[in-house]
């Protein structure tokens, strides 16, 4: 008969363990989709920096950004820009597909170096909410326009797209 106290003791503290472990899972799940949900976009950043309207800045960004990658640029800049303005969902995993994917065009000068793949400065990249993870890493190994006079322009992103932005594309 002893044994029955013990046995309901056991019982409530792995429910109270349990429940605790379910809680804390619960609350990390809600604030890492809190901190998704509160992160900027570029219409975002056109209005802070470059004092467009809202409507200006929806209109900048509705056929993608360059994202401007310059000599003082750091990889933890670039993957911390791209989380803060939702192009990515997980820095450390995107990080990885950076070393891991094909980079077919060699690093020039300074370039930043992520294992043995390289990402230009003084160069932009084409950016767009569509892109997949797998496409923006492409993107920055291999599909960079190098900008001679990059410092006439001093912003992290510009628009881009036909017409617009530094490297003036005609297509996407």
């Amino acid at each position: 008969m002893k044994k029955q106290p013990v046995i309901i003791l056991i019982f409530l503290l792995l429910v109270i363990v349990g429940g605790y472990f379910f809680i804390s899972r619960e609350s990390s799940f809600n604030l890492d989709q809190q901190n998704l949900e509160a992160r900027k976009t570029v219409e975002d950043y056109f209005i802070e920096n470059m004092n467009a309207s809202p409507e200006e800045a929806k209109e900048m960004a509705k056929d993608g950004v360059d994202l401007r990658v310059s000599e003082n640029t750091t990889l933890m800049g670039i993957v911390g820009n791209l989380y803060a303005y939702g192009f990515i969902d997980n820095e450390d995993a995107f990080n990885n597909l950076l070393e891991k994917t094909p980079d077919t065009t060699p690093g020039r000068e300074g370039a930043i170096r992520v294992g043995n793949n390289t990402v230009d400065i003084q160069t932009n990249y084409y950016l767009n909410y569509t892109m997949t993870d797998e496409q923006i890493a492409d993107t920055l190994l291999n599909k960079g326009t190098f900008e001679e006079n990059f410092k006439r322009y001093n912003y992290l992103f510009m628009p881009s797209g036909p017409g617009k932005g530094p490297g003036q594309r005609s297509e996407r």
